[in-house]
C-alpha cells in the first residue's frame, strides 16, 4: 500500500515544507507572473516532496512534467517510451 499523501494548501512534511519556500521565492521574484506555473521536487534519498503551482489539475502538471522528461532524453540522444505497467485502468 503506498504512503502518498496528497494536502491542499499547507505543506505536510519536511520536504513539501522545502518545495513551499522555493515555490513562494519564485512567486516573490519580479520576473514571475500568473503565467508562470511550476513544480518543485525534492528527494532525500527516502522520500520526496513535491509542489505544483499555477496548475488548475494535476492532468496538466502531469502532461508536462511528461514533456519536459521526453526533451531530457532528446538532449541526451534516447528517446522516452511510456507503456502501461499493469495494475488497474
Amino acid at each position: 500500500m503506498s504512503d502518498a499523501t496528497r494536502t491542499e494548501g499547507e505543506p505536510h512534511d519536511r520536504l513539501t515544507g522545502l518545495c513551499d519556500v522555493m515555490t513562494k521565492a519564485l512567486r516573490a521574484d519580479p520576473g514571475c507572473d500568473d503565467a508562470v506555473k511550476c513544480a518543485v521536487f525534492l528527494q532525500d534519498g527516502d522520500r520526496g516532496g513535491l509542489v505544483l503551482d499555477g496548475y488548475e489539475n494535476d492532468v496538466d502538471a502531469i502532461a508536462d512534467l511528461f514533456m519536459h522528461l521526453k526533451a531530457i532524453f532528446e538532449a541526451n540522444g534516447k528517446k522516452l517510451m511510456i507503456a502501461p505497467l499493469g495494475g488497474e485502468g
